[in-house]
């Protein structure tokens, strides 16, 4: 259920503190535009809010916070997503921002199981995703398998 309310957020990390100023969501909706590329209709795009993670600001020197940020339209999200992954290398004053999906931590700890596996996989050149809420997709010899736990991928 939890995952489901957060089926519109977006997690982005990377942005110094204190960029945004005073409105976070217009910071974010003007940058994913303009960032992301012109292949998007930029006149219903809409992140209809947006705030850092509420942590203690951090000292000067660690990592920044992130921000997450809440777009109207799902089409919206995976576009983001979409995006993000044909450009990977996309920077901001010299840091690197990523974009991810927005989960719970329960998602997000079955998820970090599989990060060994995954390291192993790409070693090995295999092609592999995540499949929500936390299955591992392997193809290997034009074949798709599926795991629920890392174990069974070993």
């Amino acid at each position: 259920m939890e995952d489901r309310s957060r089926r519109y957020n977006l997690r982005i990390v990377g942005f110094p503190e204190g960029v945004e100023q005073d409105n976070a969501a217009s910071y974010i909706q003007k940058w994913l535009i303009d960032n992301l590329g012109p292949d998007h209709d930029a006149t219903t795009f809409c992140v209809e809010r947006a705030h850092r993670i509420p942590f203690k600001k951090p000292p000067p020197g660690a990592h920044p916070r992130a921000f997450l940020a809440k777009l109207v339209c799902s089409k919206d999200r995976d576009w983001a997503l979409r995006r993000k992954r044909e450009i990977p290398d996309i920077t901001y004053n010299g840091n690197l921002i990523s974009i991810y999906p927005d989960f719970s931590r329960e998602t997000q700890m079955k998820r970090r199981a599989f990060s060994e596996v995954k390291k192993r996989l790409a070693q090995a050149k295999m092609k592999y995703s995540l499949v929500f809420p936390s299955k591992l997709r392997v193809v290997y010899n034009d074949s798709v398998r599926f795991f629920l736990a890392p174990s069974e991928v070993t």
